[in-house]
């Protein structure tokens, strides 16, 4: 098992004067790591992730799913779709060169009672041409 460290920095420069933060982040249990950049062509929802209950190509079974970051390397914005629980499902705007980052196995599919469902997919479909989107994931 191996640690896993992620660092998130923020830095901007105005009128002179520097302003920003740093934070890390660990995750202790890590027994795989994977990454991709993948290119997907415009009018298409495509599958980034498939997280199931059973191993398979290409898929990420759920109970293990620690972190996974998703960047659009494009110049343009993406759709990033996640599918959660049986059939809830968010849409994120991801801004050209903008990341997002999940850093749990569960989401919530309502805010007023916290009910959580595990994340079972993740899709992205570029709003222009196409897009190129970079994901790391981390599993125990």
């Amino acid at each position: 098992m191996a640690n896993f460290t992620y660092f998130i920095r923020e830095r901007v420069k105005i009128d002179g004067r520097e302003r920003g933060t740093t934070h890390e982040t660990t995750l202790t249990g890590i027994n795989y790591a994977d990454s991709r950049i993948m290119y997907i062509p415009s009018g298409t929802m495509t599958e980034i992730i498939n997280v199931a209950a059973l191993p398979g190509a290409g898929t990420f079974q759920s109970s293990s799913l620690k972190y996974a970051r998703l960047s659009n390397m494009s110049s343009g914005s993406i759709n990033l779709q996640i599918l959660v629980g049986a059939s809830t499902t968010f849409n994120f705007l991801v801004s050209g060169s903008g990341s997002f980052i999940i850093n749990s196995a569960l989401a919530t599919n309502t805010f007023s009672n916290f009910s959580y469902g595990d994340v079972k997919s993740v899709k992205a479909s570029p709003m222009d041409t196409q897009a190129v989107i970079e994901y790391f994931v981390a599993t125990t």
